[in-house]
């Protein structure tokens, strides 16, 4: 995929060019879709289909309090009885966020913003990223994490 590739608005569905100039981490979302971040430019991109002729490209936008944010790492919980792990950069320092006391519901994507200082959960139809977690130097890194019982 180039990195001016046509790419879905997922909240419109209009067809948009993605203008890809720091493209960062990665992972799977609960449908199988690689996601990854495009830092600098405070988006997600989700892609479908890696790599076969029915590949599909989806782009969200990412804002906290009204306004483009980026965002260093997302993870989806697992499980309810997860725990989440990220890392402070600046504070050098991991932490560890239990789940409510109803759990953590699975598919729900988390991000860390590396430069809004905050940890949130991120609304996947508009971008919205809501604060849980806030005070930190850079957050990064996240990881869930499923107890063996």
């Amino acid at each position: 995929m180039a990195g001016n590739a046509n790419a879905i608005d997922l909240p419109t569905g209009a067809t948009v060019q993605l203008n890809l100039t720091d493209p960062d981490s990665m992972t799977v979302d609960p449908r199988g879709d690689i996601v990854f971040t495009s830092q600098a430019d405070g988006e997600l991109v989700f892609v479908r289909d890696p790599l076969t002729a029915s590949q599909t490209v989806g782009r969200l936008q990412i804002t906290l309090n009204g306004a483009a944010t980026t965002l260093d790492d997302t993870a989806f919980a697992t499980h309810p009885n997860a725990f989440l792990l990220f890392t402070d950069v600046s504070g050098d320092t991991i932490y560890r966020l239990d789940s409510a006391p109803f759990g953590f519901e699975p598919g729900t994507a988390y991000s860390g913003s590396d430069t809004a200082a905050v940890l949130g959960v991120l609304n996947l139809d508009n971008g919205v990223l809501t604060p849980i977690a806030t005070g930190f130097g850079s957050v990064r890194g996240l990881l869930f994490v499923t107890p063996i019982r």
